[in-house]
């Protein structure tokens, strides 16, 4: 599950999202998946991206395009000399992402009404410390996906069952 952009309150459809941020300075999207969780919620918050103009940092989220073409939104977790190691907030699993194919940056997201900064201090030590305890958050996002897993199951129970007695 990965935070891949499906859509742009930009365009309204999907598009090429790299030349609609070049374009326009900045792109505004909600983005679907659970690979961001939990900063990000499947379709749950509005991003903020910015065109990249330097060097992204640790823990820098980062909008880039696969070699498939899907444009996913992950952190880095360490620049390199050819670009970054990348991951989901709620993955395990590293990526190697060439600095050619990072263009955008998020600048920050909706939690509700609240916007939050992402170089906020607060939301920099929430990140650095949801990273530091790796144990703990195996556990919560086993307890995430586990929950997810049972309300799909009891959602096609429940369809089961009524389309039956329909």
């Amino acid at each position: 599950m990965e935070n891949v952009v499906k859509d742009t309150t930009i365009s309204g459809a999907k598009s090429d999202y790299k030349t609609e941020l070049l374009k326009n300075g900045a792109l505004a999207f909600v983005p679907g998946g659970n690979s961001m969780w939990p900063t990000l919620k499947h379709r749950g918050q509005s991003v903020i991206v910015l065109p990249k103009t330097q060097k992204l940092k640790r823990f820098d989220v980062a909008l880039y395009q696969r070699a498939d073409g899907k444009f996913v939104l992950h952190r880095v977790m360490q620049p390199t000399e050819y670009g970054y190691i990348i991951c989901g907030d709620s993955q395990f699993a590293l990526e190697k992402v060439l600095e050619e194919q990072v263009f955008g940056v998020m600048s920050g997201f909706y939690r509700g009404k609240k916007y939050i900064e992402c170089s906020d201090i607060k939301y920099i030590k929430q990140v650095e410390r949801w990273y530091k305890r790796k144990t703990l958050r195996k556990i919560r996002l086993k307890w995430f996906f586990f929950r997810i897993k049972i309300k799909s199951k009891l959602k096609r129970i429940y369809a089961k069952i009524f389309r039956k007695g329909a």
